[in-house]
């Protein structure tokens, strides 16, 4: 059972006459039809699919495109494929005209929930990218996920919502190595990781500070436990601690798991120093979101860090040497954008991200040197 290709784009071609009144793209009408790229996204159940609808009004917001909407119901008795057509439209920032792009639902239940993906396919706007945010943890033996990423020039995750992290982020890693090239695939939970990575590597900006980061002894990265695995370390710490070691060549010696969710990684450095990194989840108190709550690097006599303040809207670094005062540094609003707005933000990237790579490949390693 599959899709009438042909009738969803009547459908299409009727549903902008309708609304433009039969004016080429809308002009006069006031109503201007968009399609920057494709958005392939997955629903397992009718809750994923209402947040799914949320979230894509603040994608179109600033991004037009075609989405095609896939619910999937593979738990269904009987199977079955439908799809039908509906218009976004958001109003431009220059006037009262509308931009509007598309989307495309399409509702498979049973057996056919497996051949979804060909019928995507087809559905697809030409001569514009693929991505395809995947909500559900990246199981390349997913049959759905496997078939929809070899369609897509971009897939978009978001670590955040692994409820296994240590396996997760494993799995993660060994399906960035065995695809290669051939996947170019981003984390929302990156991107929230980037105000940190610039106000961490700013400390390498001061001159006088370098020999004492190149001493650096140990590392400690307190986060808030992850909602779904509150025992285990919250990958945003993990890509955190595999960027540090990544970027600055720590070769990883060895890994303890300790009590009440915390771990500990000896390193050699460059230099052929020794250190240590202390991973350990928040106080009781804290909310459990799996957010950073604040990142140190020490060395002999010396101090940097980052640290999240005024309950989450600010970042703020300092440092402190020998024996003086606490010295401020900068101080940042600190931007918990939503969901939609991140993932619209990685819509306008196509290239691979190799530091993110190399930051989950490594977290991937230390992982292993304690097991899950």
């Amino acid at each position: 059972m599959g899709i009438d290709v042909e009738g969803i784009e009547r459908q299409l071609t009727a549903t902008w006459a309708e609304m433009t009144g039969g004016r080429a793209e809308g002009g006069e009408a006031g109503v201007t039809r968009a399609c920057a790229l494709n958005l392939v996204v997955c629903a397992r159940d009718a809750g994923e699919r209402e947040e799914i609808e949320e979230l894509l009004a603040e994608v179109f917001e600033r991004n037009p495109c075609r989405a095609i909407v896939i619910v999937a119901d593979a738990g269904a008795a009987e199977p079955g494929m439908e799809a039908y057509v509906s218009t976004r439209c958001a109003v431009s920032s220059k006037g009262a005209k509308q931009v509007c792009g598309e989307q495309i639902t399409v509702e498979a239940a049973g057996a056919s929930v497996a051949s979804a993906a060909s019928a995507v396919a087809p559905l697809l706007a030409p001569d514009v990218p693929v991505f395809l945010w995947w909500k559900d943890i990246p199981h390349y033996e997913d049959k759905l996920f496997r078939r929809l990423v070899e369609t897509a020039d971009r897939v978009v995750i978001d670590s955040a919502t692994f409820d296994a992290p240590h396996e997760d982020l494993k799995r993660l890693a060994t399906l960035i190595s065995e695809r290669g090239e051939r996947l170019a695939l981003t984390d929302l939970n990156w991107g929230r990781l980037t105000s940190w990575r610039a106000l961490v590597a700013s400390f390498w900006d001061v001159f006088e500070y370098r020999p004492l980061l190149a001493a650096a002894t140990d590392v400690e990265i307190i986060f808030e436990p992850p909602p779904l695995a509150p025992s285990e370390i919250a990958p945003k710490a993990l890509l955190a601690l595999g960027w540090l070691a990544s970027r600055l060549g720590w070769e990883s010696a060895a890994g303890t798991r300790l009590e009440g969710g915390a771990a500990r990684f000896d390193f050699k450095t460059k230099t052929g120093g020794e250190l240590r990194a202390l991973l350990r989840p928040a106080d009781a108190d804290e909310c459990g979101g799996g957010m950073l709550r604040r990142l140190t690097i020490k060395a002999e006599g010396a101090e940097f860090f980052v640290e999240l303040k005024d309950g989450g809207a600010k970042l703020e670094t300092g440092t402190r040497a020998g024996a003086g005062e606490r010295a401020l540094g900068r101080v940042l609003a600190y931007e918990a954008a939503s969901e939609g707005r991140r993932l619209g933000r990685e819509l306008s990237i196509l290239s691979r991200d190799l530091v993110y790579e190399a930051s989950v490949a490594t977290a991937a390693r230390l992982l292993d040197t304690f097991g899950s």
